[in-house]
């Protein structure tokens, strides 16, 4: 009986949500507070009656209820605790469960936070965050129900699938859809200004902290997803273009523009036609991801078997939420007054717009990337896929540019404001690059490529140098006292620096991994000691041991240093019985400057067991980048809070 009443609590928040959106569309002409505190209270209700339908729902895979069928086919009794929760959000229907929580928790903190805003533009936001949750109530009530039971109770269950039985994977979908989901609240900003005609410099205050979250999280959880496909599908790589990856790219690089634009928009009434572009760009793009992982279209370790009826649900919902908002920008657009200001050259909102104009082109070419090949195979039936040589022929060399602008942007001023000490930064800066790219080259002279991407880290990381040493000579601040440094940090975007200093680390991991990494391959016997690079491993024994629900085959290889055991690497393959599966768990011993990455085959005592080894040597400074870049998001939210008290 307690599913019945989480799959009631969703039809009536839905049949609430159709109520809201009447009630929102008959005072569109007229708000009042007393519609306004009706829509927050409407927004309150339906975030309580899905958070506790989605915790019934939890409830239920916790105490292994095999009566609903979600649970029979995603979790199994013998499963660990942590992925019977993971379980709820690792299958087709869960996922979209957890989907309209995080819209409907965003929802209420809308209501609740934004209490300064103007009352008509506060309840269009909601009102348009309150139509996407009646569209996604209506896809998983009509096609996709998580509370639907079993015709005869099975003894147990099937088992989630094995490659999902993972920490990472446990994360890597939440954070994704805070960041998916998260776009909507600027995608509502959008629409509402476009309704109500309201905008201004603190309609664009109000946004940014909410594009932030969503940013942050998306760079979190496209970081998880990476990380998880390095370790947890054995070929050593950490990004393969795959279109499921590409789909949480794209709104990525659109909320990247769309971060900075808004930046522009607080400082200078500009650009505002070209943010709600943006805003409803970046929300379209994570409903497209949606769209592609869940209709069928392709196969992906990343994506949900789903039967077309349920793409064509999508497609309509896509439609709704892309169409109508276009079609209102192009009727509405030319209403607003932005303030005519000539762009000079040299200044940080050109230098923005340009980033801006580079980040949309890179995500045209993702775009093609992505759907060339699903277009092909419907038009004329050949099947072909585009690989990491199409992106590094394209994406990359778009993106160089970008790299480049992000390390002097910080150093120009806003407006047509002269920058007397632009010169001597600039210097500065080439200066500290010139002497990077020697030591450089010293280290590999053999690859333009990685030199290239080497020099565009060095480029990054001396920009952000440069812009803090230049704060301070400009401040004066002698940091004789701990509280003069204290002021002289909240002074400077941190931010930003952080960000930018993410991105540069970030590049000098894909650097490492991607132009210094040794392979080897072959096949060993117990007892055999063999090279990889510049280190020795000892082939000691292989044995099979038990897990809590699989079988594992497990080796043990000593690292050696000058004939000593360093350390030990313990490679597996993993059977699960349940799910009739089998997974390669690498064996992985990370370091500062480096993996080292073993991968255990097939073989036996008679011929030997395959053999795969690589030293990627920087590779985690891929994901630390990632962390610095998540962290200025949430850090530059501090900050903005911060300086508008002051302000205040």
């Amino acid at each position: 009986m307690i599913p019945e009443i989480g799959h009631i609590f969703l039809i009536i928040t839905f049949v609430a949500t159709i109520m809201q959106i009447l009630f929102w569309i008959y005072n569109l002409k007229s708000f009042d507070g007393f519609t306004v505190h009706i829509l927050k209270r409407s927004a309150l209700i339906n975030f309580l009656f899905i958070l506790s339908s989605f915790f019934i729902l939890t409830y239920s895979f916790v105490i292994s209820d095999f009566s609903l069928l979600l649970v029979s086919n995603n979790s199994h009794s013998l499963k660990p605790l942590i992925y019977k929760i993971s379980g709820v959000w690792g299958n087709h229907e869960g996922s979209l469960l957890l989907w309209v929580l995080i819209l409907s928790t965003f929802t209420f903190l809308i209501s609740i936070k934004n209490s300064s805003m103007n009352s008509k533009l506060l309840s269009s936001i909601i009102g348009v965050q309150t139509i996407i949750l009646c569209l996604f109530l209506a896809f998983i009530l009509f096609t996709s129900n998580p509370f639907e039971r079993v015709q005869v109770l099975p003894i147990d269950g099937r088992g989630l699938n094995p490659l999902l039985q993972d920490p990472g994977l446990a994360l890597h979908p939440p954070m994704l859809y805070i960041g998916y989901v998260g776009l909507s609240v600027s995608f509502s900003f959008a629409v509402g200004a476009l309704i109500t005609g309201q905008i201004n410099k603190e309609w664009a205050q109000q946004m940014m902290p909410w594009i932030s979250i969503a940013w942050s999280a998306l760079t979190i959880g496209i970081a998880l997803g990476s990380w998880w496909a390095y370790y947890e599908l054995g070929w050593g790589g950490w990004w393969f273009w795959d279109p499921v990856e590409n789909a949480s790219f794209m709104p990525w690089l659109i909320a990247t523009a769309l971060l900075h634009s808004v930046r522009v928009l607080e400082k200078k009434l500009v650009l505002i036609n070209w943010i709600i572009l943006l805003s409803i760009l970046a929300f379209s793009f994570s409903l497209l991801g949606t769209f592609i992982v869940r209709s069928g279209l392709l196969t992906s370790v990343h994506a949900f078997a789903s039967d077309p009826s349920r793409g064509v649900f999508i497609l309509i919902i896509l439609a709704i939420a892309i169409g109508g908002p276009l079609i209102l920008y192009a009727l509405k657009s030319s209403s607003f007054n932005e303030h005519k200001v000539q762009f000079n050259l040299m200044s940080k909102e050109s230098a923005i717009l340009i980033n801006n104009l580079f980040l949309t082109t890179a995500t045209a070419t993702v775009l093609i990337g992505t759907l060339y090949p699903l277009f092909l195979d419907a038009f004329n039936g050949n099947k072909i896929s585009i690989g990491p040589a199409y992106y590094n022929a394209t994406f990359a060399p778009i993106m160089a540019p970008v790299v480049f602008l992000m390390a002097i942007a910080p150093l120009l001023n806003w407006n047509q404001t002269k920058n007397k000490n632009l010169s001597k930064k600039l210097i500065f800066l080439i200066i500290a690059t010139f002497f990077g790219m020697i030591c450089l080259y010293m280290i590999e002279q053999s690859s333009l490529f990685a030199f290239i991407c080497g020099t565009l880290s060095i480029w990054l990381f001396s920009g952000v140098v440069t812009d803090i040493i230049s704060k301070i000579k400009e401040s004066k601040i002698k940091f004789n006292k701990l509280r003069q440094f204290f002021f002289f940090i909240s002074k400077i975007n941190l931010g930003i620096h952080f960000a930018h200093i993410g991105v540069a680390v970030f590049l000098a991991g894909v650097t490492g991994e991607q132009f210094f990494k040794t392979e080897y391959n072959g096949r060993k016997n117990i007892g055999d000691v063999f090279n990889v690079g510049n280190q020795s491993l000892e082939f000691k024994k292989i044995k099979m041991l038990d897990g809590p629900n699989y079988k594992s085959q497990t080796a043990t290889f000593n690292l050696l240093k000058n004939g000593k055991v360093i350390n030990k690497l313990k490679p597996e393959k993993r059977f699960y019985p349940t799910e009739k599966s089998q997974t390669t768990e690498a064996a992985i011993l990370t370091g500062f400057l480096g993996d080292t990455y073993l991968v255990l085959g097939d073989g036996n005592k008679e011929i030997g067991w395959s053999i795969r080894v690589y030293f990627n040597p920087l590779v985690s400074w891929i994901w630390g980048g990632a962390c610095l870049m998540a962290l200025g998001g949430l850090v530059s939210i501090l900050q903005n809070r911060k300086s508008r008290k002051i302000i205040n």
